[in-house]
């Protein structure tokens, strides 16, 4: 019998897979993950008690605290992202492997720019390291200083802003517009600014179907 407390889920029938721009493919994608160091699989959590408590065979969540090294799922879309607008910007094909990227990347003089309160930002300073990209990283003034010390122990210079997280935002799209050199990383989509955020979105969306079924079925 399931729980009081289930939830329906709802599928939207109107709803299309978007398109990001350019001919990469969910493969593409799959296989520059595959060339990252230490990636692996992320291993399914049996839940063994909401699947009884719903009346279902099994229920698994992805466990994402551990992915590349990093704490979080955001280096999924971060550097699927970082790999396509660094590979755009250099001219290269998308089945480059990185030695490729970080040989282009040496030649130039792009620079990798992104806010964030948190673990973009990290993914995207570490995505800087791996390709020998400097990157600098806009915060909101107050973010706590933990966190401000991961983003700085891949490598990138943090810049704080006066301001709220939109604030850091805007100031990196500012910056960004300014230099051609630059190359904006953001996973927030505004006005101008959509291919990078969409790219990003495409890789996250497994993770939160996961954390979705998992709050409308457990929540109390």
């Amino acid at each position: 019998m399931a729980s009081k407390f289930h939830r329906p889920v709802y599928f939207n029938p109107l709803r299309r897979v978007s398109q990001s721009t350019g001919e990469a493919s969910q493969i593409d994608a799959f296989n520059f993950h595959k060339r990252l160091p230490g990636y692996s699989a992320s291993k399914l959590v049996p839940l063994e008690a909401v699947a009884r408590d719903i009346g279902v065979g099994s229920v698994y969540i992805k466990y994402e605290g551990q992915r590349l090294g990093l704490p979080s799922f955001k280096i999924l879309g971060a550097s699927w992202g970082t790999f396509r607008a660094v590979a755009h910007k250099l001219n290269l094909p998308l089945d480059s492997d990185i030695s490729t990227v970080k040989k282009a990347a040496s030649s130039s003089s792009i620079k990798l720019l992104t806010a964030t309160d948190g673990n973009h930002g990290r993914a995207v300073a570490y995505m800087g390291a791996l390709f020998g990209i400097p990157a600098e990283i806009f915060v909101p003034r107050g973010l706590d200083s933990a966190t401000i010390e991961f983003i700085k122990g891949e490598g990138a210079q943090v810049t704080e802003v006066d301001g709220s997280y939109d604030a850091a935002v805007e100031k990196a799209a500012e910056v960004a517009e300014k230099a051609s050199d630059c190359i904006l990383i953001q996973d927030t989509a505004f006005p101008g600014y959509e291919d990078l955020p969409t790219v990003s979105i495409d890789k996250t969306r497994v993770f939160f179907f996961f954390f979705f079924f998992f709050f409308f079925f457990f929540r109390n």
